[in-house]
């Protein structure tokens, strides 16, 4: 359980966190919440219409044939005429006539000062009008300036219902009515105002709001009820805010201020259409009026009333107030509890501890689709509460609860991992090579582990005289000090070069190139690092002399061949290593260092792998002890070209020819010189070994050296 608490924690932190975000959310994740609401939207596509509702609409068509707007009060009179004549059940204007009309006769009498009396009035015809048909008026609410316009008369009761002196409600400063001619003849009227949030996009309208301490109903809450036939509205709530709208039969749920969110049926065009051309020449279905919701408005460009909604970035305003009246018509409301922030984080811990237990509990390699299945789950819990229950819900925090929460047990589990991991290989890489042990990491699965034969690069190299150095220690702590300070280095070198570290014996290094893992010119690295570690020995026995008073010589044999690679060794205890004759022969290549006087010995197999450009010198062509067919080998001096060296290289070139050609003479007076000019214990040899040929008589030549006390 304790052993639990630090990763709990950071869980925890993390939802304390998103809550401090979710209380006092910046401007970006309120944006971001919104564009998640709306993508669900487009997702969800088309939802079907009551039918109830239709727009005659101002449109481009009815503009070019009747000219410009504004009409004349006349023509206004007329076109609602025939609307209420083909039987519209209820008339609501999504136009505001704020000006009485200047092309009403009597009113251009009056401007040209003229004596001409009974002239029509434009505005008084549209005003009986107004009075002898169901007829709704809208207006507008200021919000920047005070005003001093009669207030609009609403034939109803607005009851307040355990608000409390509450200010959620909006309150604006004025208003724009009608004429007075023509506000005084509707039945009644409401608002058009629409409330865009800060990205000028209009997801909830206001359906009230309080000017000079009373309660006035938008233009689609007051056409509802009228429809509704009740004279009482009850406003539902408490000190924080609205709760709901309660009128005749629909129950309306409101945002704390009094707004619906809007369900939007579609983009734009999804309501009936007749154009304001068609009802003024006759030309439509009395069928499309009769009995329905006729709101009046326009769609054309210039008039500028086109807003941006979810669905669509050029809606009509009347066509948003046509979404309102189907939504409440059809009460399949988009509402947010009026205790959503409760909910909300509700949801925001439950899902942070609950995806936290699950993901911390969950293998790695079942993460990804347990991340996909519980993504796709959490996805269709939302879609069905938002728009099958209507339940809207932050979108936003949820998705940030669930993603974050896998990425900080993912990130955790994997520092955790990587931290377990770095432990094991600490205790791992004193028992087996750092190559072995990221291998058996790497193929834990596999049957890495399993022998099979591959070609490696061996490597062995030796201490010379170490049983006289033991002696004159004469301490084995001083003797294991010194055997760690030579081989630290040396090992190190051989890891740089990517090779594979097998065993210590005594104070001798095995090692090979090329397995487990594959390494790309393998016989070069084995040499090279083989030349490195005699350059690092130069400098350590500064300091080993200094410390223990000796300084150590090693000789180093590389061979590339077939062996076999595996683990090895009892059901009970084994070791990852390689066999075959090949680490043999290279075993004898190495001891063969003392007997040529050389440091770095290297068979013709190796040879014939080396892809970079080496000092190299053909040693002799030996039968090794057991071994029936000759190898031939060379000593590795230096990477490159050696120039301070070719002089005698050639020479000995020269003398070597000679010697395998068969001509003991000659390679005899050469190899004198080459003793003679560098006192080389290799020269030496050759000369000792010509002067036998010569004695014994040129017959008993063999190329092949087999001296097999010694090799």
């Amino acid at each position: 359980m304790f052993r639990s608490l630090p990763k709990y924690s950071i869980v925890l932190l993390f939802a304390l966190f998103l809550s401090w975000v979710y209380l006092f959310p910046p401007q970006v994740v309120s944006s971001l919440n919104t564009e998640i609401s709306d993508m669900f939207f487009r997702i969800r596509g088309d939802i079907p219409q009551s039918r109830k509702v239709v727009i005659v609409d101002i449109d481009e068509s009815s503009l070019e044939a009747y000219g410009q707007w504004p009409w004349s009060r006349l023509r206004v009179s007329e076109l609602i005429q025939k609307i209420s004549h083909a039987g519209a059940g209820i008339i609501g204007l999504d136009i505001v006539f704020a000006e009485p009309d200047k092309t009403s006769p009597h009113t251009i009498a009056a401007q040209l000062k003229t004596d001409v009396k009974d002239l029509d009035n434009y505005d008084k015809i549209l005003a009986k009008t107004f009075a002898a048909t169901p007829t709704i008026g809208g207006y507008f609410f200021r919000f920047d300036k005070k005003t001093h316009e009669n207030i609009p008369v609403i034939p109803a009761v607005f009851i307040e219902k355990g608000l409390q002196d509450n200010h959620t409600i909006p309150e604006p400063e004025g208003v724009v009515l009608n004429i007075d001619i023509l506000q005084d003849n509707l039945y009644s009227s409401g608002f058009l105002n629409n409330l865009p949030d800060s990205d000028g996009m209009i997801r909830s309208v206001p359906l009230i709001m309080r000017y000079e301490g009373v309660i006035y109903p938008s233009l689609a809450l007051e056409m509802l009820r009228i429809y509704n036939n009740t004279n009482t509205v009850s406003i539902v709530g408490d000190a924080m805010g609205v709760e709901k709208i309660e009128l005749g039969k629909f129950n309306i749920p409101t945002d704390y201020a009094g707004r619906l969110y809007l369900n939007y049926r579609s983009a734009r065009g999804y309501f009936k259409y007749i154009s304001a051309a068609d009802i003024l020449q006759g030309n439509f279905n009395v069928s499309d009026i009769e009995g329905k919701f006729v709101l009046l408005g326009t769609s054309a460009v210039g008039l500028a009333d086109l807003k941006a909604m979810p669905l669509d970035n050029l809606i009509p305003g009347v066509e948003i107030q046509a979404n309102v009246l189907d939504n409440i018509l059809q009460e399949d409301y988009l509402h947010k509890p009026f205790n959503i922030a409760v909910y909300d984080l509700l949801i925001i811990w439950g899902i942070i501890l609950i995806f936290s237990y699950i993901f911390f509990n969950t293998r790695v390699w079942l993460l990804l689709p347990v991340l996909i299945v519980f993504f796709v789950l959490l996805y269709k819990i939302f879609f069905y509460l938002f728009f099958d229950r209507g339940i809207v819900l932050d979108l936003f925090f949820p998705l940030a609860a669930f993603l974050g929460t896998f990425i900080l047990t993912a990130g955790f589990n994997y520092f955790s991992t990587a931290r377990q991991k770095e432990s094991i290989q600490r205790i791992f890489a004193k028992k087996v090579s750092k190559a072995v042990m990221n291998d058996l990491i790497k193929h834990k699965n596999s049957k890495v582990l399993e022998a099979h034969e591959e070609e490696v690069a061996i490597f062995f190299s030796d201490i010379r005289g170490f049983t006289q150095i033991s002696e004159k220690l004469d301490s084995s702590p001083k003797l294991v000090a010194l055997l760690n300070r030579y081989i630290t280095p040396m090992v190190d070198d051989i890891s740089k070069h990517e090779g594979t570290v097998d065993k210590f014996i005594g104070d001798a290094i095995m090692a090979y190139w090329n397995a487990p893992n594959k390494v790309n010119d393998y016989a070069d690295k084995a040499v090279q690092s083989a030349l490195r570690q005699i350059e690092l020995l130069k400098v350590l026995n500064n300091d080993l002399h200094a410390e223990f008073g000796v300084k150590l010589k090693i000789g180093i044999g590389i061979h590339t061949g077939p062996v076999t690679v595996g683990e090895m060794g009892s059901f009970d205890r084994s070791d990852y290593t390689i066999i075959g004759d090949s680490v043999n022969v290279t075993s004898r290549i190495e001891e063969l260092n003392k007997f040529y006087g050389t440091t770095l010995i290297i068979s013709k197999a190796t040879k014939e792998k080396l892809k970079e450009v080496y000092t190299i010198r053909s040693l002799d062509i030996v039968r090794l002890r057991g071994k029936h067919k000759p190898i031939e080998l060379f000593e590795v001096i230096s990477l490159g070209t050696d120039e301070s060296l070719s002089t005698e290289l050639a020479h000995y070139s020269r003398a070597l020819l000679y010697y395998r050609s068969g001509k003991l003479q000659d390679a005899c007076t050469e190899f004198e010189k080459l003793y003679a000019l560098y006192r080389n214990n290799l020269y030496h040899l050759y000369l000792e070994r010509c002067r036998k040929y010569i004695d014994n008589g040129e017959e008993a030549f063999d190329l092949v050296y087999s001296g097999e006390s010694r090799l």
